[in-house]
C-alpha cells in the first residue's frame, strides 16, 4: 500500500508540472498597446497563404508473417471451474502457440477450425488516418475516394508505391501527399521482472525508482514490439521527403495460452503506439499557422492573452505552443530585389483551457518581460512541432 502512495503521488507531481492554464479574458482589457496592428510588407504577403494540403494514406504493406493462418479453437464445457478449455493456435509457418489447458476432467469437447485474416497494412492505415487526423491542418482524402479512383484507372492500393506511381496517383485523385509504409519485424517474447530488480531500483533511485519498479512489473508477460517504416511522398515530383522507423510495444497477456487473435490485436495495439512517435515531423512538415485577431492586458500591464483565429476544428489542443512570427522586407543592395525576412520573435504563446472551434486564447509568454509588448494584431502564429511518445507512456 504504501508503494502505491509513492507512485500516486510521484504522478500527481508530475500532473501538477503539466497543468494547463486557465484564463478568463473578461478580467484583462484592451489598452491602446492591444491595438496596435503589423504592417506586413507586400513582398511578404504570398507568406500568409494557409491553403491545407490534401493527403491520402494508402495501405500499408505487410512485410511480417502475420498474414493469413489458419486458427484451431476448442469449445465445450467442463464440470470444474478450474478447468480451461483446450485450446491452440496454428499461427504463421504452422507453428503453435499455446497449448492444453490441464484440469481434473474435460468433456464435450470440440475442435473449431476458422481462417484469419490479420488485416495489418489496412489497420495501421486507418490507425494513421486518426492520428494526423487529430493533429490538424490536413485535410485527408478519404479511403472510399481515393479506392474508387484507383479501381477506374485499374490501380490497387498498396503500401508498394514506387515515384511513378505515386505522380500517377496525384494526377488522378487531385491529393498533394501519399503517406505509406509497411509494417515490419514483429517480435514476441515472454518478460519475467523479477523482485531483486525492482527492489534494486527502489533502494538506489528512491523515488524514481519505486515509480520506475512498478512501471517494470505491469511489462511482466508476453511482450510484443512492432517496426513501421513510414513514407511520406510529394505525390506531384515523386519525390520521399520522409521516411522514418518508429516502434511500438505492447504487453498482451500473462497466460500460457496466447491465441492468434490476442497476438493481432496486440501488433495494432503496438502500431498505434508506434505512429505517435510521427507527430513531430508531421506537424513541422504540414506546419499550423494562423494569427492574432485579439490582445488584452492585465490591470497590472505585467501580462498579456492574445486570440488567435484557429481552434480545435484545425487540431489546437489546451497545452500547446506557437511562435510569434514578424515580417520585414529586405532590399538586396546590388540588384534592388525585394525579399521577405521571416523572424520568430522572442516570445511563445501557450494554448489556454479556452479552446473554442475556430479560436483560442492563449498566454503571452517571454523570458524579458518587456518583450510581451512586441506582440500586435495580425501577426502570424505558427504552431510550435507536436511531441511523440512521452516517458511514462514508453514505460507502461
Amino acid at each position: 500500500m504504501g508503494k502505491a502512495v509513492v507512485i500516486l503521488s510521484f504522478l500527481l507531481i508530475i500532473a501538477s508540472c503539466t497543468r494547463v492554464a486557465d484564463v478568463n479574458p473578461m478580467a484583462y482589457k484592451i489598452t491602446p498597446q492591444d491595438k496596435k496592428v503589423t504592417k506586413i510588407p507586400e513582398v511578404c504577403k504570398p507568406a500568409y497563404n494557409t491553403a491545407i494540403p490534401l493527403v491520402a494514406v494508402i495501405d500499408f504493406a505487410n512485410n511480417t508473417t502475420f498474414d493469413f493462418a489458419k486458427v484451431v479453437q476448442a469449445q465445450g464445457s467442463s464440470r470444474y471451474k478450474h478447468e480451461a478449455a483446450v485450446g491452440g493456435v496454428v499461427g504463421p509457418g504452422g507453428f503453435v502457440i499455446g497449448g492444453v489447458a490441464q484440469g481434473e476432467r474435460q468433456a464435450n469437447i470440440e475442435a473449431v477450425s476458422r481462417e484469419v485474416n490479420s488485416k495489418l497494412g489496412e489497420s495501421v492505415a486507418e490507425i494513421l488516418i486518426a492520428e494526423i487526423s487529430n493533429i490538424g491542418n490536413l485535410k485527408i482524402y478519404t479511403r472510399r475516394d481515393l479506392q474508387k479512383v484507383l479501381q477506374e484507372h485499374k490501380l490497387q492500393m498498396s503500401g508498394l508505391i514506387d515515384p511513378s506511381t505515386a505522380i500517377q496517383i496525384g494526377k488522378l485523385s487531385g491529393v498533394r501527399y501519399i503517406i505509406t509504409g509497411s509494417v515490419n519485424n514483429v517480435n514476441l517474447k515472454w518478460v519475467e521482472v523479477g523482485e531483486s530488480v525492482k527492489r534494486d531500483l527502489s533502494q538506489r533511485l528512491g523515488l524514481l525508482g519505486t515509480a520506475l519498479a512498478f512501471a517494470a512489473s505491469t511489462q511482466k508477460g508476453w511482450n510484443i514490439s512492432v517496426d513501421l517504416i513510414i513514407k511520406i511522398i510529394d505525390a506531384q515530383t515523386g519525390e520521399i521527403i520522409l521516411a522514418k522507423q518508429v516502434s511500438g510495444r505492447e504487453v498482451i497477456g500473462k497466460t500460457p495460452t496466447l491465441f492468434y487473435d490476442a497476438i493481432i490485436g496486440g501488433i495494432k495495439r503496438a502500431s498505434k503506439e508506434a505512429l505517435e512517435d510521427i507527430r513531430p515531423e508531421i506537424s513541422k512538415l504540414f506546419t499550423l499557422r494562423g494569427y492574432i485577431i485579439q490582445l488584452r492586458t492585465s490591470p497590472d500591464g505585467k501580462s498579456r492573452i492574445a486570440l488567435i483565429n484557429v481552434g480545435s476544428s484545425q487540431g489546437v489542443k489546451p497545452g500547446q505552443e506557437f511562435y510569434v512570427i514578424e515580417f520585414q522586407e529586405v532590399e538586396d543592395p546590388l540588384t534592388g530585389n525585394k525579399k521577405c525576412d521571416i523572424v520568430k520573435l522572442p516570445i511563445k504563446l501557450v494554448v489556454s483551457s479556452q479552446v473554442q472551434r475556430d479560436k483560442a486564447w492563449t498566454i503571452v509568454k517571454a523570458e524579458n518581460s518587456t518583450d510581451i509588448k512586441l506582440v500586435k494584431l495580425g501577426q502570424l502564429v505558427e504552431r510550435k512541432p507536436l511531441e511523440g511518445q512521452g516517458f511514462i507512456k514508453k514505460l507502461f
